[in-house]
């Protein structure tokens, strides 16, 4: 019980932030929404361009643990699950890996899509015996403002790192949307 609790006090110590910075929802996620405008375009189209993009993505790394979670041509909604890397940590003689869980949510009608894209989670994996936890991102930070040199700076370099490709993937998605993505010319 003494290591896991021990496990869980330095997990946690990797994770501070300008927190200050970051708005959270009342469960302690990341989370971004934006409507996006293509005229021209018909909710089953946009529908098919939000299938293609999250069946295609692999994360920033290219290692993303991802997969479609629910999809509905009906009502042309698509929600989508995964995990990215979010750093590596060596804690004394233990090496723990965090992964960033995340959602994104595209819902399509004529002419627009609602594109939210939500980081809830985080987990950290120990290596050594794969004990792993998780906890929110609000969580973490509120446990880790108390931090200061160091172990705050690379608390902020993570959660920056984790928001910007939550950024990342919602400006992917809206450019997919537009027909503007990475297979847009290719017309085969």
């Amino acid at each position: 019980m003494k290591k896991a609790f021990l496990f869980l006090a330095l997990m946690l110590s990797g994770l501070t932030a300008g927190a200050q910075d970051i708005e959270l929802t009342p469960d302690g996620a990341y989370e971004r929404k934006e409507v996006v405008t293509v005229d021209s375009a018909s909710a089953a189209t946009l529908y098919d361009r939000a299938m293609i993009a999250l069946t295609d993505w692999t994360g920033p790394d290219g290692k993303a643990k991802a997969g479609i979670d629910y999809q509905n041509q009906e009502t042309h909604t698509v929600i989508y699950k995964g995990s990215f890397y979010a750093g590596y940590r060596k804690i004394f003689m233990n090496a723990i890996d965090r992964y960033a869980n995340f959602t994104v949510k595209v819902r399509c009608k004529d002419g627009r899509a609602q594109v939210t894209v939500n980081v809830g989670t985080l987990t950290a994996v120990m290596a050594s015996n794969g004990l792993s936890r998780t906890f929110t991102l609000g969580e973490s930070i509120d446990e880790l403002k108390k931090r200061s040199g160091k172990r705050r700076e690379r608390g902020e370099e993570t959660v920056a790192y984790i928001t910007d490709t939550a950024d990342n993937i919602l400006q992917a998605m809206k450019l997919s949307l537009r027909g503007k993505g990475k297979d847009a010319d290719d017309d085969f």
